[in-house]
């Protein structure tokens, strides 16, 4: 038979609230992270490093520049406010960044200068030209190439004639980068953009980008003999390990000629006259010669958008002579990073387009898309993607873009993608900093401060519990255990938290915690009052439960709504660990109305129905009733005196 419309069903309360509550906890246990909240500074100690602001002119920094700085590092650090670091300016050239627990920070220097910049030409590095002996692939005939036969290089960097008839892996679709590369694709299907092309100058014919992948277009067409590859002495079938940055600024004797004294990657001059030459006696070094990798990337971070640029790639085994920036990282308007699923990716960085540079990059792209085919691709058909002048890919534009999302791919692992994406998304720092010295920092508080805030947050729940069962009796169990499953919500709660926006728990928000317990507490007791008003009335408990929880509902809901609204508030206005105060307090407020709607109010109405919580004496209604039957009782006779 079914259910009368609008009858109430406890059981699907209690099983959606132990739904949730697994859920949360085969997150907090069967996902990687720690399976404990993450404390702040003055619980756990932290890491402590001091950054050097340097300019391209060697000055000293102005202030507004390092205020700047300092507003953008913090927000990559502390993200939504509750990560509990610290940011402080030291001197007048030092950032001084203080994060809780024993974090590397690697990449906090970065300045995230993500800039497009359209290639002009792209050579092999000289040291690895310089130290590779000459080796030939034999050649592949007849069928043994199907069209569905992807070649790849055995060092690490595939081979690929310039007249190849070689194509894309798939049609409109990135190629899967091999381990360390970086390829970028529109966040759609990859459409436009494919791997990075073969040599866009004869000498760089022999060598090509490590994460290109070809396929032969015709069974029928006899396939090119794959021309001498370079290979890093005392190397075989692994990739060219790239060197490290110089620690010595490098001569300018081995920069084009009209480089900027400062930055040597750039030219001097800021005329088109000054760009056209330098960029004329920086594709000489195509023919041999020129900066390595690791001399060019002593200037990283240093580049300025307008200006001509020589870049490396992430293996540091292509020099890439670049145009000025087609469209800064200004332009971005988000930035988020998560999972390809579908491409096969690993984690990927979704960058999305402001209206002025989508407008950009969309007329770029219907103007220099590749018209060959993807036999022999002219130089304008690729863009580059830097950051910190380091290039992260330079793909092959396909076809018109008419997505504003695009999607750059690489190895990232989870954090470094976050990382980056964070680095995007609140903007780019106006200085370049080299990192002094890391240290790790003891606890401000410590071990017993973190003790005695739970003391008290135990002596304050024993205090509730107590007057819970005096007062309430057997119903104040139903309070104790809403109060448990409470704590345990927020537990899981706040680990996750801890690992996905770096949520830590230090005494303000220990505060905020012991607060809301008086804030859960006091809805049951609204409820519990109204349920007493239905029996003085002359209800039965069974009866008064529905009708009291009618009443309540709407008292429950406006004073949690007050409470959460006075904590947004001194969370949007606060700063420091009042941030966390009142996050927390926030947060067990939502998880107050989520216990009291789906675990209390349904344990209530079980209740009503059992003959022992019915019982006067032990539901602790009895003097209640007898106060109500006395009141109706001289009511009765007053009435009957009137008459």
């Amino acid at each position: 038979m079914a259910s009368p419309a609008g009858q109430f069903h406890p059981w699907r309360h209690i099983i959606t609230f132990l739904v949730i509550t697994a859920a949360l906890y085969a997150l907090v246990f069967f996902t990687p992270g720690s399976t404990a909240p993450k404390l702040g500074i003055d619980l756990q100690g932290g890491t402590r490093v001091t950054l050097l602001a340097k300019t391209t002119n060697g000055t000293t920094p102005s202030r507004d520049s390092m205020n700047l700085a300092r507003d953008i590092m913090e927000r990559r650090v502390n993200g939504s406010g509750v990560a509990g670091a610290q940011v402080q300016i030291d001197g007048s050239n030092q950032l001084v960044i203080t994060v809780p627990g024993q974090n590397n920070l690697e990449g906090l220097t970065r300045s995230a200068q993500l800039n497009i910049r359209p290639v002009v030409a792209r050579w092999a590095n000289p040291a690895f030209v310089a130290q590779a002996p000459v080796t030939t692939a034999p050649s592949t005939t007849g069928p043994a190439a199907s069209p569905s036969a992807t070649a790849t290089g055995t060092s690490g960097a595939a081979s690929t004639a310039p007249s190849s008839p070689a194509t894309a892996t798939a049609q409109n679709e990135a190629t899967t980068p091999a381990t360390g590369s970086s390829t970028v694709t529109t966040a759609s299907s990859g459409q436009g953009l494919r791997g990075e092309a073969a040599a866009l100058l004869p000498k760089a014919a022999s060598t090509t980008d490590a994460s290109t992948t070809t396929t032969a277009s015709s069974p029928s067409s006899p396939p090119p003999t794959t021309p001498a590859t370079a290979t890093p002495t005392g190397t075989t079938g692994t990739a060219a390990t790239p060197t490290a940055p110089a620690t010595v600024e490098p001569p300018a004797s081995v920069f084009p000629a009209g480089s900027n004294p400062g930055v040597l990657t750039q030219p001097a001059g800021s005329d088109e006259a000054a760009f056209t030459t330098w960029e004329t006696a920086a594709k000489a070094y195509a023919n041999g010669g020129g900066p390595t990798c690791a001399q060019i990337e002593y200037f990283q971070g240093l580049d300025v958008p307008d200006k001509p640029l020589l870049a490396c790639d992430q293996n540091g085994q292509f020099v890439y002579l670049l145009a000025q920036t087609l469209i800064p990282g200004t332009q971005i308007s988000d930035a988020t990073s998560g999972f390809d699923t579908q491409g096969g990716h690993g984690w990927i960085i979704n960058v999305t387009f402001k209206a002025d540079g989508f407008k950009t990059w969309s007329s770029y792209t219907t103007a220099h898309y590749d018209r060959t085919g993807g036999t022999n691709p002219p130089p304008d058909s690729m863009t580059a993607f830097t950051l910190d002048s380091q290039v992260l890919s330079a793909p092959v534009i396909n076809e018109p873009i008419t997505t504003p999302g695009t999607q750059v791919s690489g190895s990232f692992t989870q954090q470094s993608a976050k990382s980056l994406a964070d680095s995007l998304k609140f903007g780019a720092l106006p200085l370049a900093f080299d990192r002094q010295e890391s240290q790790q920092v003891s606890a401000e508080l410590g071990f017993q401060y973190l003790k005695a805030g739970l003391i008290a947050g135990g002596i304050g729940l024993l205090l509730v519990v107590v007057y819970c069962l005096v007062y309430y009796r057997l119903l104040g169990l139903i309070t104790i255990l809403s109060l448990f499953l409470s704590g345990g919500l927020v537990y899981a709660v706040m680990v996750l938290l801890g690992r996905w926006i770096g949520l830590s728990l230090d005494m303000a928000g220990i505060a905020g915690l012991i607060i809301a317990i008086g804030i859960t507490a006091d809805s049951f007791v609204v409820y519990f009052e109204r349920i007493k008003d239905e029996v003085r009335e002359g209800r039965t408990f069974r009866s008064s439960v529905p009708r009291g929880w009618k009443r309540a509902k709407r008292t429950i809901l406006s004073a949690d709504a007050v409470s959460f609204l006075s904590a947004a508030i001194l969370y949007l206005l606060a700063v420091g660990d009042v941030k966390g105060f009142a996050f927390t307090l926030g947060l067990s407020t939502i998880l107050d109305l989520v216990v009291v709607f789906l675990v209390t109010h349904p344990l209530v109405a079980l209740t009503s129905k059992a003959d022992l919580f019915s019982h006067p004496v032990w539901s602790g209604l009895g003097n209640v009733a007898r106060a109500g039957q006395e009141h109706r009782a001289v009511a009765a006779r007053l009435q009957s005196k009137e008459a």
